[in-house]
């Protein structure tokens, strides 16, 4: 029978499997639907209510902690002011009041905009100038200033003020920023008429020393050169700073390559001044403890945080409202924590001495982002723009310890060089594969390379793009020695 023929209750009657099925197919979509709407609201809910871990809470404790050392010389004032007019019995005043006056801006400039300082610029280096002075990485710094004598002398001369406060800088016991922990807040002086120049110290320094040792004070040279060594490792200890360490590392190696070129020549009949053994005593925990540089990053990126938030008030509705269900800054704080702690504490320190990298989760993914180590992925459903945030500052951290650890590898080798020369029985290479203990980085690669007639050891770190003076250190030996 054709469907115009069939009554139309048939019909009805006829048609009903294939529209119930239709139907309940419907309403376990919506069912299914709002099943996921209800868990993640309820995902949502609890990673918000519940907030930070217990192993949070104590990262974050760990990382507020005060790690500012109770007493010392403070290098800050004199480095910050280096290049401007800031007589070396002003520079504590005088960092006072720049304090003070960075903290009323702060308050009163929301902006990201430069902080200028009323301190008086002194000259700058000439392109002449820069031409004949040594680099701050001491590469070839002995040799230059013998080359060009009396040009360097000339420019030295020019800058006096600022070479001679070398001895100033080895009298300083640490470096810490004190300056409020702030994006804003100035690193280095700028002014109206020009901007600081970070490496102006270390090429002035070096280049006195090596113009020092190259007119025959050899013994005064080297053991200046190893207290201004020694200097720069303090520096690169127990700092506020993670940039100021790695960048107090890098003019610590620039004054191991000139210590290294100038004892390469030195008489071997000649007592090596003290100075370089008390530099180059064995490597130590407070070498490697970078929990106060890890809580001053902290520090920054919570101000950071709390900068930018100061506009969410100012933003569109909308806009607030995308960044009350994305963000959730206590648990960010929490997870910054959490990354930072691992190169903080005892078992780190322990296994940076024996030249092993600290414990570290790998991050995780979640929607091809990387997630903070041990964030699960759940829980950056309560907090997506945090999620990626701290996850991609996890990237980082790895980098900062194999720095770490070059840091002592360095040290160590340098230390090589005065045993070696007190040690002078067999070959170098026989030598240096029986050194102490203490003198040993296991994990880094090391030898002596015949055809420079060097040490070296190659560094964990690895920059892009590279730089020659980044990939390892190379250190003379010298030739009566080998």
């Amino acid at each position: 029978m054709n469907d115009w023929a069939t009554p139309p209750a048939a019909l009805a009657q006829k048609k009903d499997p294939a529209r119930r099925a239709l139907v309940w197919a419907g309403w376990t979509v919506l069912a299914l639907f709002i099943a996921l709407v209800v868990l993640l609201a309820a995902t949502f809910a609890y990673y918000r209510l519940r907030g930070p871990t217990e192993e949070q809470k104590a990262a974050l404790a760990l990382m507020r902690k005060d790690w500012r050392p109770a007493q010392g010389v403070n290098a800050f004032p004199l480095l910050f002011y280096l290049g401007y007019d800031v007589p070396a019995d002003r520079l504590d005043a005088q960092m006072a009041v720049d304090v003070e006056k960075v903290r009323k801006w702060l308050a009163a400039n929301p902006d990201f905009s430069s902080y200028d300082s009323d301190v008086q610029p002194l000259p700058t280096l000439s392109e002449a100038e820069k031409a004949v002075l040594c680099d701050a990485n001491g590469m070839g710094c002995l040799a230059q200033v013998a080359a060009h004598e009396d040009a360097v002398r000339a420019a030295l001369a020019a800058h006096a003020a600022t070479a001679q406060s070398a001895q100033v800088f080895e009298r300083a016991d640490f470096f810490w920023n004190e300056f409020p922990a702030d994006p804003r807040s100035p690193f280095f002086p700028t002014s109206k008429t020009r901007d600081s120049d970070p490496g102006l110290g270390a090429r002035l320094w070096l280049s006195a020393f090596a113009l020092r040792y190259a007119e025959g004070d050899r013994a005064g040279a080297l053991a200046a050169t190893c207290r201004n060594l020694a200097a720069w490792r303090r520096m690169a200890r127990g700092s506020n700073v993670l940039m100021g360490t790695l960048a107090a590392s890098l003019r610590m190696d620039g004054a191991i390559r000139l210590y290294a070129d100038m004892l390469s020549g030195f008489p071997a009949d000649e007592t090596v001044p003290e100075d370089c053994a008390l530099a180059l005593q064995p490597v130590v925990e407070a070498d490697v403890d970078r929990c106060a540089a890890m809580a001053g990053e902290f520090a920054m990126q919570e101000s950071t945080l709390g900068w930018t938030s100061a506009a969410y008030p100012k933003a569109s509705w909308f806009e607030r409202r995308r960044l009350d269900v994305m963000f959730d800054m206590r648990q960010t704080l929490a997870w910054q924590a959490q990354n930072l702690a691992p190169a903080c504490g005892s078992d780190a320190v322990a296994r940076l001495l024996a030249d092993e990298l600290p414990r570290r989760e790998k991050p995780g993914s979640f929607l091809f982002f990387p997630v903070p180590p041990g964030a699960k992925g759940p829980e950056c459903i309560a907090n997506g723009f945090g999620c990626v945030l701290a996850g991609m500052a996890t990237l980082n951290y790895g980098q900062y310890d194999a720095r770490a650890l070059d840091h002592a590898a360095h040290l160590r080798l340098a230390a090589t060089l005065l045993w070696l020369r007190e040690h002078p029985e067999g070959s170098i290479a026989e030598r240096f594969a029986r050194r102490p203990a203490q003198l040993r980085s296991p994990n880094h690669e090391s030898s002596f390379d015949t055809e420079r007639g060097a040490l070296y050891v190659k560094n964990l770190y690895r920059p892009s793009p590279p730089q020659e003076d980044r990939l390892r250190l190379d250190l003379p030996v010298a030739a009566a020695a080998r």
